[in-house]
Protein backbone atom coordinates (compact mmCIF):
# COMPACT_ATOMS: atom_id res chain seq x y z
CA UNK A 1 0.00 0.00 0.00
CA UNK A 2 3.07 2.42 1.14
CA UNK A 3 4.81 1.77 -2.54
CA UNK A 4 1.18 2.05 -4.24
CA UNK A 5 1.51 5.72 -2.51
CA UNK A 6 3.97 6.88 -3.49
CA UNK A 7 3.34 6.08 -7.13
CA UNK A 8 -0.15 7.55 -7.16
CA UNK A 9 1.71 10.68 -5.14
CA UNK A 10 4.35 11.27 -7.91
CA UNK A 11 1.52 10.71 -10.80
CA UNK A 12 -0.48 13.77 -8.35
CA UNK A 13 2.83 15.96 -8.40
CA UNK A 14 3.33 15.52 -11.75
CA UNK A 15 -0.25 16.60 -12.98
CA UNK A 16 -0.72 19.06 -10.97
CA UNK A 17 2.52 20.87 -12.42
CA UNK A 18 0.73 20.41 -15.65
CA UNK A 19 -2.24 21.89 -14.15
CA UNK A 20 -0.61 25.18 -12.78
CA UNK A 21 0.63 25.62 -16.28
CA UNK A 22 -3.35 25.55 -17.64
CA UNK A 23 -4.34 28.17 -14.99
CA UNK A 24 -1.10 29.95 -15.67
CA UNK A 25 -2.54 30.07 -19.40
CA UNK A 26 -6.78 30.52 -18.37
CA UNK A 27 -6.36 32.38 -15.20
CA UNK A 28 -10.37 33.23 -15.77
CA UNK A 29 -11.12 29.36 -14.83
CA UNK A 30 -12.51 29.22 -11.25
CA UNK A 31 -11.64 25.79 -9.82
CA UNK A 32 -8.09 25.52 -8.07
CA UNK A 33 -5.60 22.81 -9.23
CA UNK A 34 -4.00 22.32 -5.31
CA UNK A 35 -8.08 22.05 -4.73
CA UNK A 36 -8.19 18.94 -6.82
CA UNK A 37 -4.94 17.65 -6.05
CA UNK A 38 -5.68 17.91 -2.21
CA UNK A 39 -8.93 16.46 -2.11
CA UNK A 40 -7.42 13.15 -4.59
CA UNK A 41 -4.28 13.23 -1.84
CA UNK A 42 -6.69 12.96 1.04
CA UNK A 43 -8.73 10.40 -0.64
CA UNK A 44 -5.23 8.47 -0.69
CA UNK A 45 -4.79 8.92 3.34
CA UNK A 46 -7.71 7.76 3.94
CA UNK A 47 -7.30 4.37 2.09
CA UNK A 48 -9.61 5.35 -1.36
CA UNK A 49 -7.24 5.00 -3.69
CA UNK A 50 -10.11 4.65 -6.20
CA UNK A 51 -11.47 7.92 -5.61
CA UNK A 52 -8.20 9.51 -6.36
CA UNK A 53 -7.46 7.59 -9.51
CA UNK A 54 -10.75 9.25 -9.97
CA UNK A 55 -9.97 12.58 -9.06
CA UNK A 56 -6.84 12.42 -11.07
CA UNK A 57 -8.37 11.23 -14.44
CA UNK A 58 -11.45 13.95 -14.30
CA UNK A 59 -8.60 16.77 -13.72
CA UNK A 60 -5.89 15.62 -15.44
CA UNK A 61 -5.99 17.43 -19.37
CA UNK A 62 -5.55 15.28 -22.38
CA UNK A 63 -2.95 15.62 -24.18
CA UNK A 64 0.73 14.37 -25.59
CA UNK A 65 2.30 15.84 -22.48
CA UNK A 66 0.25 14.16 -20.24
CA UNK A 67 -0.16 10.97 -22.22
CA UNK A 68 2.25 8.88 -19.94
CA UNK A 69 0.73 10.06 -17.41
CA UNK A 70 -2.87 8.34 -18.65
CA UNK A 71 -1.35 5.30 -19.38
CA UNK A 72 0.20 4.61 -15.97
CA UNK A 73 -3.36 5.83 -14.28
CA UNK A 74 -4.83 3.33 -16.46
CA UNK A 75 -2.23 0.59 -15.50
CA UNK A 76 -3.13 1.27 -12.24
CA UNK A 77 -6.74 1.04 -12.35
CA UNK A 78 -6.19 -2.76 -14.30
CA UNK A 79 -3.47 -4.01 -11.44
CA UNK A 80 -5.89 -2.55 -8.58
CA UNK A 81 -8.45 -5.30 -10.79
CA UNK A 82 -10.55 -2.43 -11.79
CA UNK A 83 -10.32 -3.98 -15.78
CA UNK A 84 -13.50 -2.29 -17.11
CA UNK A 85 -12.62 1.25 -15.84
CA UNK A 86 -9.21 0.45 -16.84
CA UNK A 87 -10.82 0.04 -20.38
CA UNK A 88 -13.21 2.62 -20.73
CA UNK A 89 -10.12 5.51 -19.42
CA UNK A 90 -8.12 3.92 -22.52
CA UNK A 91 -11.37 4.00 -24.97
CA UNK A 92 -11.53 7.29 -23.91
CA UNK A 93 -8.06 8.40 -25.12
CA UNK A 94 -8.43 6.27 -28.09
CA UNK A 95 -11.86 8.80 -28.90
CA UNK A 96 -9.72 11.74 -28.58
CA UNK A 97 -7.84 13.70 -31.82
CA UNK A 98 -4.84 15.27 -30.12
CA UNK A 99 -2.42 12.15 -30.53
CA UNK A 100 -0.16 11.08 -33.02
CA UNK A 101 -0.13 7.64 -34.69
CA UNK A 102 2.77 6.33 -32.66
CA UNK A 103 0.62 7.75 -29.34
CA UNK A 104 -2.74 5.67 -30.18
CA UNK A 105 -0.92 2.81 -30.60
CA UNK A 106 1.16 3.27 -26.92
CA UNK A 107 -3.02 3.42 -25.68
CA UNK A 108 -4.02 0.67 -27.94
CA UNK A 109 -1.32 -1.30 -26.24
CA UNK A 110 -2.59 -1.06 -23.03
CA UNK A 111 -6.08 -1.63 -23.80
CA UNK A 112 -4.85 -5.15 -24.99
CA UNK A 113 -2.89 -5.70 -21.85
CA UNK A 114 -6.23 -4.61 -19.98
CA UNK A 115 -9.03 -7.31 -22.51
CA UNK A 116 -6.82 -9.63 -21.59
CA UNK A 117 -6.66 -8.95 -18.02
CA UNK A 118 -10.43 -9.00 -18.60
CA UNK A 119 -10.69 -11.96 -20.81
CA UNK A 120 -12.05 -10.32 -23.52
CA UNK A 121 -9.92 -12.08 -25.75
CA UNK A 122 -11.55 -11.58 -29.12
CA UNK A 123 -11.04 -7.66 -28.63
CA UNK A 124 -7.90 -7.94 -28.10
CA UNK A 125 -6.65 -10.52 -30.84
CA UNK A 126 -9.19 -7.74 -33.17
CA UNK A 127 -6.91 -5.00 -32.15
CA UNK A 128 -3.89 -6.64 -32.21
CA UNK A 129 -5.12 -7.47 -36.07
CA UNK A 130 -4.18 -3.93 -36.34
CA UNK A 131 -1.30 -3.34 -34.06
CA UNK A 132 1.22 -6.07 -36.24
CA UNK A 133 1.17 -3.54 -39.20
CA UNK A 134 2.45 -0.75 -37.18
CA UNK A 135 6.15 0.65 -36.99
CA UNK A 136 9.04 -2.13 -35.44
CA UNK A 137 8.98 -0.61 -31.56
CA UNK A 138 5.03 -1.27 -31.26
CA UNK A 139 4.83 -4.18 -33.78
CA UNK A 140 7.58 -6.44 -31.13
CA UNK A 141 5.27 -5.47 -28.18
CA UNK A 142 2.46 -6.62 -30.26
CA UNK A 143 3.30 -10.14 -31.43
CA UNK A 144 4.16 -11.22 -27.91
CA UNK A 145 0.95 -10.04 -26.78
CA UNK A 146 -0.41 -11.97 -29.96
CA UNK A 147 1.32 -15.09 -28.66
CA UNK A 148 -0.22 -14.46 -24.75
CA UNK A 149 -3.59 -13.83 -26.57
CA UNK A 150 -3.37 -17.62 -28.88
CA UNK A 151 -1.94 -19.26 -26.03
CA UNK A 152 -4.69 -18.95 -23.55
CA UNK A 153 -7.27 -19.56 -26.51
CA UNK A 154 -5.04 -22.76 -27.34
CA UNK A 155 -4.68 -21.66 -31.07
CA UNK A 156 -1.66 -23.16 -31.64
CA UNK A 157 -0.88 -22.80 -35.52
CA UNK A 158 -1.38 -18.80 -34.65
CA UNK A 159 0.98 -18.61 -31.61
CA UNK A 160 3.35 -20.05 -34.00
CA UNK A 161 2.53 -17.75 -36.52
CA UNK A 162 2.75 -14.84 -34.48
CA UNK A 163 5.94 -16.70 -32.75
CA UNK A 164 8.02 -16.80 -36.01
CA UNK A 165 7.09 -13.46 -36.99
CA UNK A 166 8.52 -12.07 -33.47
CA UNK A 167 11.41 -14.35 -34.13
CA UNK A 168 12.69 -12.16 -37.34
CA UNK A 169 12.32 -8.80 -35.06
CA UNK A 170 12.93 -9.72 -31.15
CA UNK A 171 15.96 -8.29 -29.39
CA UNK A 172 18.35 -10.83 -29.18
CA UNK A 173 18.08 -11.08 -24.95
CA UNK A 174 14.67 -12.68 -25.12
CA UNK A 175 14.87 -15.12 -28.66
CA UNK A 176 15.80 -18.34 -26.02
CA UNK A 177 12.60 -17.52 -24.61
CA UNK A 178 10.76 -17.02 -27.65
CA UNK A 179 12.20 -20.16 -29.26
CA UNK A 180 11.23 -22.29 -25.85
CA UNK A 181 7.87 -21.09 -26.69
CA UNK A 182 7.52 -21.97 -29.97
CA UNK A 183 8.72 -25.40 -29.16
CA UNK A 184 6.13 -25.90 -26.62
CA UNK A 185 3.22 -24.85 -29.16
CA UNK A 186 5.01 -27.33 -31.70
CA UNK A 187 4.77 -29.98 -28.66
CA UNK A 188 1.39 -29.27 -28.27
CA UNK A 189 0.25 -29.97 -32.00
CA UNK A 190 2.16 -33.20 -31.18
CA UNK A 191 0.62 -34.33 -28.77
CA UNK A 192 -3.24 -33.55 -30.26
CA UNK A 193 -2.34 -35.49 -33.41
CA UNK A 194 -0.31 -38.58 -31.06
CA UNK A 195 -4.62 -38.79 -29.59
CA UNK A 196 -5.51 -39.37 -33.30
CA UNK A 197 -2.59 -42.11 -33.96
CA UNK A 198 -1.41 -39.36 -36.48
CA UNK A 199 2.21 -40.83 -35.98
CA UNK A 200 3.48 -39.21 -39.22
CA UNK A 201 2.11 -35.83 -38.17
CA UNK A 202 3.05 -35.77 -35.10
CA UNK A 203 6.66 -36.82 -35.86
CA UNK A 204 7.15 -33.83 -38.42
CA UNK A 205 6.16 -31.65 -35.19
CA UNK A 206 8.48 -32.85 -32.83
CA UNK A 207 11.08 -32.48 -35.47
CA UNK A 208 10.19 -29.00 -36.60
CA UNK A 209 10.17 -28.47 -31.98
CA UNK A 210 13.97 -29.83 -31.94
CA UNK A 211 14.96 -27.11 -34.49
CA UNK A 212 13.40 -24.41 -32.74
CA UNK A 213 14.43 -25.39 -29.52
CA UNK A 214 16.42 -28.47 -29.32
CA UNK A 215 17.17 -28.52 -25.25
CA UNK A 216 13.34 -28.83 -24.65
CA UNK A 217 13.03 -32.14 -22.53
CA UNK A 218 9.31 -32.07 -23.33
CA UNK A 219 10.37 -33.07 -27.42
CA UNK A 220 11.86 -36.12 -25.99
CA UNK A 221 9.32 -37.07 -23.66
CA UNK A 222 6.35 -36.90 -26.20
CA UNK A 223 8.93 -38.67 -28.52
CA UNK A 224 9.45 -41.82 -26.13
CA UNK A 225 5.80 -41.86 -26.00
CA UNK A 226 5.73 -41.60 -29.98
CA UNK A 227 8.33 -44.60 -30.34
CA UNK A 228 6.79 -46.86 -27.84
CA UNK A 229 3.37 -46.55 -29.41
CA UNK A 230 4.48 -47.73 -33.05
CA UNK A 231 6.41 -50.32 -31.64
CA UNK A 232 9.91 -49.27 -31.66
CA UNK A 233 11.19 -49.75 -27.97
CA UNK A 234 15.22 -49.13 -29.02
CA UNK A 235 13.97 -45.85 -30.32
CA UNK A 236 12.07 -44.70 -27.55
CA UNK A 237 15.20 -45.70 -25.20
CA UNK A 238 17.74 -43.46 -27.27
CA UNK A 239 14.71 -40.47 -27.13
CA UNK A 240 14.41 -40.93 -23.08
CA UNK A 241 17.63 -41.28 -21.97
CA UNK A 242 18.18 -37.40 -23.65
CA UNK A 243 15.72 -36.18 -21.09
CA UNK A 244 18.02 -36.59 -18.14
CA UNK A 245 20.90 -35.67 -20.13
CA UNK A 246 19.67 -31.83 -21.58
CA UNK A 247 18.08 -31.51 -17.55
CA UNK A 248 18.50 -34.33 -15.12
CA UNK A 249 15.97 -32.80 -13.23
CA UNK A 250 13.21 -34.54 -15.39
CA UNK A 251 14.90 -37.77 -15.39
CA UNK A 252 12.00 -39.37 -12.66
CA UNK A 253 9.62 -38.00 -15.57
CA UNK A 254 11.27 -40.32 -18.02
CA UNK A 255 11.94 -43.58 -15.94
CA UNK A 256 8.95 -45.48 -15.96
CA UNK A 257 8.63 -45.37 -19.58
CA UNK A 258 12.48 -46.01 -19.92
CA UNK A 259 12.07 -49.04 -18.14
CA UNK A 260 9.35 -50.53 -19.96
CA UNK A 261 10.93 -49.67 -22.96
CA UNK A 262 14.43 -51.39 -21.65
CA UNK A 263 12.72 -54.92 -21.29
CA UNK A 264 10.85 -54.05 -24.35
CA UNK A 265 13.99 -53.98 -26.59
CA UNK A 266 15.35 -57.07 -24.96
CA UNK A 267 18.32 -55.16 -22.83
CA UNK A 268 16.64 -54.95 -19.88
CA UNK A 269 20.41 -55.97 -17.93
CA UNK A 270 22.13 -53.09 -18.96
CA UNK A 271 19.14 -50.92 -16.70
CA UNK A 272 21.33 -51.16 -13.53
CA UNK A 273 24.52 -49.77 -15.06
CA UNK A 274 22.78 -47.32 -16.38
CA UNK A 275 20.70 -46.16 -13.61
CA UNK A 276 24.13 -45.75 -11.93
CA UNK A 277 25.45 -43.78 -14.69
CA UNK A 278 22.12 -41.52 -14.26
CA UNK A 279 22.71 -41.19 -10.44
CA UNK A 280 26.14 -39.72 -11.22
CA UNK A 281 24.84 -37.15 -13.18
CA UNK A 282 23.07 -35.58 -10.46
CA UNK A 283 19.66 -37.00 -10.22
CA UNK A 284 16.83 -35.65 -7.65
CA UNK A 285 15.60 -38.15 -4.64
CA UNK A 286 12.80 -39.88 -6.70
CA UNK A 287 14.93 -40.32 -9.32
CA UNK A 288 17.22 -42.45 -7.15
CA UNK A 289 14.38 -43.97 -5.34
CA UNK A 290 13.20 -45.08 -9.43
CA UNK A 291 16.84 -46.65 -9.29
CA UNK A 292 16.86 -48.34 -6.40
CA UNK A 293 13.66 -49.70 -6.90
CA UNK A 294 14.75 -51.16 -10.28
CA UNK A 295 18.10 -52.55 -9.01
CA UNK A 296 15.74 -54.45 -5.71
CA UNK A 297 13.88 -55.95 -8.35
CA UNK A 298 16.53 -57.18 -11.04
CA UNK A 299 19.37 -57.69 -8.21
CA UNK A 300 17.77 -57.72 -4.98
CA UNK A 301 17.48 -55.74 -1.63
CA UNK A 302 21.35 -56.19 -0.67
CA UNK A 303 22.79 -54.64 -3.87
CA UNK A 304 19.99 -52.10 -3.85
CA UNK A 305 21.12 -51.03 -0.68
CA UNK A 306 24.33 -50.72 -1.27
CA UNK A 307 23.59 -48.36 -4.28
CA UNK A 308 21.97 -46.43 -1.84
CA UNK A 309 24.09 -45.63 0.98
CA UNK A 310 26.74 -43.88 -1.14
CA UNK A 311 23.87 -41.86 -2.82
CA UNK A 312 22.75 -41.08 0.50
CA UNK A 313 26.02 -39.64 1.61
CA UNK A 314 26.25 -37.56 -1.37
CA UNK A 315 22.72 -36.33 -1.55
CA UNK A 316 21.15 -36.78 1.89
CA UNK A 317 17.45 -36.57 2.19
CA UNK A 318 14.75 -37.87 4.42
CA UNK A 319 13.36 -39.78 1.27
CA UNK A 320 16.48 -41.71 1.20
CA UNK A 321 16.73 -42.34 4.61
CA UNK A 322 13.84 -43.85 5.19
CA UNK A 323 14.28 -46.18 1.96
CA UNK A 324 17.51 -47.13 3.88
CA UNK A 325 16.13 -47.83 6.71
CA UNK A 326 13.28 -49.88 4.96
CA UNK A 327 15.71 -51.99 3.08
CA UNK A 328 17.96 -52.39 6.66
CA UNK A 329 15.44 -54.17 8.03
CA UNK A 330 16.33 -57.65 6.52
CA UNK A 331 20.07 -56.95 7.07
CA UNK A 332 22.79 -58.40 9.78
CA UNK A 333 23.62 -56.05 12.29
CA UNK A 334 26.58 -55.09 10.64
CA UNK A 335 24.70 -53.35 7.98
CA UNK A 336 21.92 -51.82 10.28
CA UNK A 337 24.44 -50.42 12.24
CA UNK A 338 26.07 -48.90 8.96
CA UNK A 339 22.42 -47.55 8.65
CA UNK A 340 21.27 -46.34 12.01
CA UNK A 341 24.76 -44.71 12.30
CA UNK A 342 24.33 -42.49 8.96
CA UNK A 343 20.52 -41.66 9.55
CA UNK A 344 21.52 -40.39 13.15
CA UNK A 345 24.32 -38.04 11.32
CA UNK A 346 22.08 -36.57 8.90
CA UNK A 347 19.38 -36.53 11.18
CA UNK A 348 21.48 -34.32 14.11
CA UNK A 349 22.52 -31.75 10.79
CA UNK A 350 19.48 -31.37 9.31
CA UNK A 351 17.70 -30.71 13.06
CA UNK A 352 20.71 -27.87 13.59
CA UNK A 353 19.89 -26.66 9.94
CA UNK A 354 16.71 -26.23 10.00
CA UNK A 355 14.41 -23.55 11.44
CA UNK A 356 13.72 -23.58 15.20
CA UNK A 357 11.49 -20.27 15.17
CA UNK A 358 8.38 -18.72 12.77
CA UNK A 359 6.62 -15.86 13.12
CA UNK A 360 3.21 -16.40 13.19
CA UNK A 361 2.03 -13.06 11.02
CA UNK A 362 4.71 -13.75 7.96
CA UNK A 363 5.77 -17.13 8.50
CA UNK A 364 9.49 -16.04 8.04
CA UNK A 365 11.58 -18.57 9.75
CA UNK A 366 14.40 -18.31 12.02
CA UNK A 367 17.67 -20.73 13.80
CA UNK A 368 17.22 -17.84 16.78
CA UNK A 369 14.52 -16.57 18.83
CA UNK A 370 14.15 -13.31 17.56
CA UNK A 371 10.99 -10.90 19.95
CA UNK A 372 10.95 -8.34 16.97
CA UNK A 373 10.29 -10.43 13.57
CA UNK A 374 13.36 -9.21 10.71
CA UNK A 375 10.54 -9.96 7.90
CA UNK A 376 6.93 -8.60 9.38
CA UNK A 377 8.85 -5.87 12.25
CA UNK A 378 6.05 -7.10 14.67
CA UNK A 379 6.66 -7.64 18.37
CA UNK A 380 5.80 -10.95 20.16
CA UNK A 381 4.51 -12.83 16.93
CA UNK A 382 7.63 -15.27 17.02
CA UNK A 383 7.09 -18.65 18.28
CA UNK A 384 9.27 -22.29 19.10
CA UNK A 385 8.26 -24.49 16.21
CA UNK A 386 6.64 -27.87 17.41
CA UNK A 387 8.99 -30.80 15.83
CA UNK A 388 6.57 -32.98 16.14
CA UNK A 389 6.09 -35.50 13.61
CA UNK A 390 1.95 -35.31 12.19
CA UNK A 391 0.88 -38.94 11.42
CA UNK A 392 -1.86 -41.31 11.79
CA UNK A 393 -1.72 -44.69 14.14
CA UNK A 394 -2.60 -46.22 10.61
CA UNK A 395 0.50 -45.64 9.18
CA UNK A 396 2.47 -47.40 11.25
CA UNK A 397 3.33 -50.78 11.19
CA UNK A 398 5.25 -53.01 13.00
CA UNK A 399 7.48 -54.81 11.02
CA UNK A 400 7.37 -58.90 11.05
Amino acid sequence: MFSFLLVLIAIGLAWLAGYRSRFHHFPGLKRSPQQDYFVGLNYLLNDEPDDAIDIFIEALEVNSDTLATHLALGTLLRRRGKVDRSIAHYQQLLDSSTFSGREQCEIKIQLVRSYIAAGLLDRAERLLEELVKTPPASREIALGLAVTVFQKEKEWLKALAAANELLQICQSHIRSEIQLQASHFHCELAETELKTCNFDAAREELRKAIQVCRHNVRIYLIEGKLESLVGAPREAVRALLKVGQFDPAFAHEAAEDLRVNLQKSGVDKQLSGLMEDKAELGSESRQILDNVASIARQQGEDEALNFLLPQLKVRPSLSLLAQSLSLSIKQDSRMQSRVLELGASLLTQHLLNSPHYRCENCGFELRSMHWLCPGCSRWGMVKPLDDRISYSHEDLSTPS
